[in-house]
């Protein structure tokens, strides 16, 4: 391992002791909108137990027989207030969960469309097309296809089939069944989402995103982003485990896009002519969503953009809360969430009759009330909301609290403020992702000691690092591996990885913990392949920009480890140790002696091959002997199709020699030591 400084990236994992700033940044402390008034004049600051005696106080003494009819509707109230928060953010929450698992779709519009505008890559050069759509659908699992379309309606396109990515060049000139999107291509100037079509080789329906590209005012084609409905049912379903939220999404009042029922079912809409090529909603297996338009009895809208309908099926009664959600073609869609036995109508129907049996005294009573309880509501609820945005660890995101003329509202304020401020500093140097997945493991399982684990441990590490770095400025050092670690990073966190921590210019990472992962192997072997494909197209970025290459190491091996939180009493880590993360290190270790000229060398163990070699191309090494261990290791390599092709043009037909027992480390680079855990590099 090289013998530079460790860098830190911003999703650093641990807490390292010293860290990198990026090249043109600096270090500042977050800014403070402070809303208290200059030092020099004090405000008159009212106790609020003050003004609730004085204030509803009085009106409880002028009306004693009325106290307890005053508390009832102020529950209700609170009730029902409670209730249009839950609806409104339970469909506030389904929407931006599907729209953050369709707008990725437009990101790589954009991006495969900024490539072409700016001239970095040519429009009839189906190789490059080919290889620059594999690389960012590769990086991108919630897309399913991607295409660039010419004006003359030839193309090259990529897209997901059988588990891997297949790519071709197409002809749609004299099809019949053209979308009209695509010929609409050059009178448009923006991306506009298609209504869902049917793809006969993929047997799925498919929303389609069109990007137009323009270079010097002069229409090159449009890129095609698909996004396969079945994958926004398998969201859905997951959505109803993680949560319990029956959620789905209709394309009209007949048809379906995406339901938890669909997922495992498959449909046939080649042949329909009429209507979208969707399911009824009379094929979902959900009873009630089929009565929804024909039976279902209107209720009280919740919010201005709820509406809720009541279904009664096979005894049993249904709430179901919907509303419009626009962007996504020509036709606004419809989420919606359905409840069971009626629990949002019975709270609705006890609100009313508690608002009939208090509604003359409510009259008296509401002025008064609101005159003092609207200010102390407003801090309290901007209180209340700021803590649930500090639940949920979105420092950014929280506004400071406003000053206050109540002394106990005002010392809230200024504590929360500095609370916030201090936590912005402490999100920088703890990864928010691992916290909250430990906090999650700890309400389950009820602690976090350490316990063995099986999982799988990856190393990767830059070939030649010590000498690139020789001729770099140290600001120059830490943004490539800024850059460099933030590309594996966002590989392994895809694949629900945990990077461990950075050692100089390697990574380590592990899969099967916090929580457990049955697929751990498979995991790993699909993120080390992600960090095949992103190199590479990171290595043609760094040319095209005149840098060098980067050449990347990577090793995985599965087996037991001890994971916890391991350290000393003042600090600690949520780290792994065993033999099995020295195993994995030796094997990053040993491909030096076999990456030749390759940009990027994955070698995995047999043990993690055999769990997961059908999950990516594997080629058998055979056995080696790995430093400072007795016996041989069978060694297994991930191969590409396209670095076959390569070394067949290459006139690579000599195999090559076995490499020694120990192989030396590249020239200008020191050994990596042994890794029982997390030894000092």
């Amino acid at each position: 391992m090289p013998d530079t400084p460790s860098a830190r990236t911003p999703i650093a994992p641990t807490l390292p002791a010293t860290a990198v700033k990026p090249a043109g940044k600096t270090a500042g402390k977050p800014a403070s909108k402070s809303g208290s008034k200059p030092v020099g004049r004090r405000r008159l600051r009212l106790p609020i137990a003050a003004v609730l005696v004085a204030g509803f106080g009085s009106l409880m003494l002028a009306a004693v027989a009325s106290v307890l009819v005053l508390g009832l509707v102020s529950a209700s109230t609170n009730t029902f207030a409670l209730l249009n928060d839950k609806a409104d953010l339970a469909l506030a929450g389904v929407e931006v969960r599907v729209r953050h698992q369709l707008d990725p779709a437009r990101e790589m519009a954009r991006f495969v469309a900024g490539l072409i505008e700016r001239g970095d890559l040519r429009a009839g050069d189906n190789t490059a097309m080919i290889d620059t759509l594999r690389g960012a659908l590769a990086g991108a699992p919630d897309v399913t296809g991607l295409a660039f379309i010419r004006p003359d309606l030839t193309g090259v396109r990529v897209g997901r089939l059988n588990g891997g990515l297949v790519a071709d060049p197409f002809d749609m000139q004299g099809d019949s069944d053209i979308p009209p999107e695509v010929l609409d291509g050059p009178n448009r100037s923006a991306a506009s989402w298609a209504d869902p079509r049917w793809l006969k080789e993929a047997q799925n329906s498919f929303v389609t995103l069109y990007q137009p590209v323009r270079r010097d005012g002069r229409y090159l084609g449009q890129v095609a982003v698909g996004v396969s409905l079945g994958d926004l049912s398998r969201f859905l379903s997951v959505l109803y485990v993680e949560q319990g939220l029956n959620a789905f999404v209709l394309y009209d009042h007949s048809h379906v896009l995406a339901h938890p029922a669909l997922v495992g079912r498959s449909f046939d809409f080649s042949g329909k002519l009429d209507g979208p090529p969707l399911p009824r909603i009379d094929q979902v297996d959900d009873p009630a969503l089929a009565a929804l338009w024909s039976s279902g009895v209107p209720v009280q809208s919740l919010k201005k953009r709820v509406e809720a309908r009541g279904v009664r099926v096979l005894g049993s009664d249904y709430i179901f809360l919907t509303r419009k959600m626009a962007g996504y073609g020509q036709q606004d869609w419809i989420i919606g969430i359905g409840y069971r036995d009626g629990e949002l109508n019975v709270e609705i129907r006890r609100l009313y009759i508690t608002g009939a049996v208090g509604f003359a005294i409510l009259l008296v009573s509401v002025g008064v009330a609101l005159l003092v309880g609207r200010r102390i509501s407003r801090q309290v609820a901007r209180l209340a909301e700021a803590a649930d945005r500090v639940r949920a660890f979105e420092f950014r995101a929280i506004p400071d609290l406003p000053d206050s003329r109540l002394r106990e509202m005002a010392r809230a304020a200024t504590a929360f403020n500095a609370m916030v401020a201090g936590l912005r500093w402490f999100e920088t140097y703890v990864p928010k992702a691992l916290v909250l997945r430990l906090m999650r493991q700890r309400e389950t399982e009820g602690g976090l000691d350490s316990v063995q684990r099986e999982v799988t441990v990856m190393f990767t590490d830059i070939r030649g690092f010590s000498r690139m770095a020789e001729h770099m400025a140290a600001a120059d050092t830490a943004a490539l591996l800024n850059e460099h670690f933030t590309l594996l990073a966002a590989c392994i966190e895809a694949e629900g990885g945990t990077v461990d921590k950075f050692i100089g210019d390697s990574l380590m990472a592990f899969w099967g913990a916090p929580e457990a992962q049955e697929d751990h192997a498979v995991r790993a072997l699909r993120a080390a392949l992600a960090i095949h494909h992103a190199i590479r197209a990171d290595n043609r970025r760094r040319i095209a920009e005149g840098r060098a290459p980067i050449h990347v190491r990577v090793g995985l091996h599965s087996g037991p480890v001890v994971v916890g939180n391991i350290g000393s009493d003042s600090r600690i880590n949520y780290t792994i140790v065993g033999d099995t993360v020295n195993v994995a290190a030796r094997i990053e270790e040993l491909s030096a002696a076999l990456q030749g000229e390759s940009e990027v060398i994955v070698l995995t163990s047999g043990v993690t091959a055999a769990k997961g070699k059908d999950a990516v191309p594997l080629v058998r090494q055979g056995g080696r002997s790995l430093r400072g261990r007795t016996g041989m290791t069978e060694l297994w390599r991930l191969v590409l199709e396209e670095e076959r092709k390569d070394a067949a043009k290459a006139g690579e037909k000599a195999a090559p020699a076995a490499p020694p027992a120990a192989p030396p480390p590249v020239a200008g680079e020191t050994a990596k030591p042994a890794f029982a855990g997390k030894d000092t590099p």
